[in-house]
């Protein structure tokens, strides 16, 4: 089990009153110290434990209007917090269906997050300076880690510990309220509507915002070439890793 003492909340916080006033890293002598909350398995399931319980860390986020509606950031939301929706059973019995928060989400990937990067020798130098959100939870889903051999036997038997789409997200709430230093932060992945071409009329379809625009509009050059980007950016990722 790491290390772990009680931690000071950062003076920062007291600029973001939206955030939550709870236990964070300590960096003393070189090392990150993670405290003993974090490794309660019933604190971090608490939804009064999660760090940003108002989610005001995506409020820059192109996505935030719609965070209530549909797209990545509105499954996150729904999943860290819970959510209750209605369903229709088989003989047609309309009936509302609530899934339990999982703040504990966050913890672990924290955990896994603050093993990178204390141990930089886990990796190859060529992620040196670049871990990010993706790659801490490929690591937490994929291989052995310290910092959560603690967790219950049932939970570790799961394939996936943290949904593999959330990494972009967790690694913003990390850096913003862990208390990890600003050269140690995650690096952020960018974040834009994911753009699609239609083949035959050409239009141009933002998922999340519904958002068109047509052959022929002003910003259409402009578009196609940030859609252009994103398709590059994908296949990169997908090719390279």
């Amino acid at each position: 089990m790491p290390a772990a003492t009680p931690a000071d909340p950062v003076p920062s916080q007291r600029h973001q009153p939206h955030l939550q006033m709870l236990p964070k890293l300590t960096f003393t002598y070189g090392k990150y110290t993670v405290p003993r909350e974090w490794v309660n398995w019933d604190w971090i399931n608490d939804p009064a434990h999660y760090p940003d319980s108002d989610h005001l860390v995506f409020e820059d986020e192109y996505d935030w209007e719609y965070r209530d509606k549909n797209g990545v950031l509105a499954r996150y939301i729904r999943h860290i917090s819970g959510h209750s929706y209605d369903k229709i059973s088989k003989n047609g019995k309309r009936f509302t269906q609530t899934t339990l928060p999982k703040p504990v989400t966050y913890y672990l990937f924290a955990l896994a997050a603050v093993e990178l990067i204390e141990k930089p020798e886990l990796y190859r130098d060529a992620h040196a300076g670049a871990l990010n959100g993706q790659f801490v939870v490929n690591y937490a889903n994929s291989l052995h880690c310290e910092n959560l051999a603690w967790i219950p036997e049932k939970e570790d038997r799961k394939k996936h510990l943290i949904p593999a789409g959330y990494g972009a997200l967790l690694s913003r709430v990390f850096n913003k309220t862990s208390g990890v230093h600003k050269e140690d932060e995650l690096k952020l992945e960018p974040r834009e509507p994911k753009k699609c071409l239609c083949p035959n009329c050409k239009t141009i379809f933002e998922y999340v915002t519904r958002n068109v625009v047509l052959p022929g509009d002003e910003d259409y050059e402009k578009a196609f070439r940030k859609m252009s980007k994103q398709m590059e950016y994908r296949n990169q990722r997908d090719a390279n890793g």
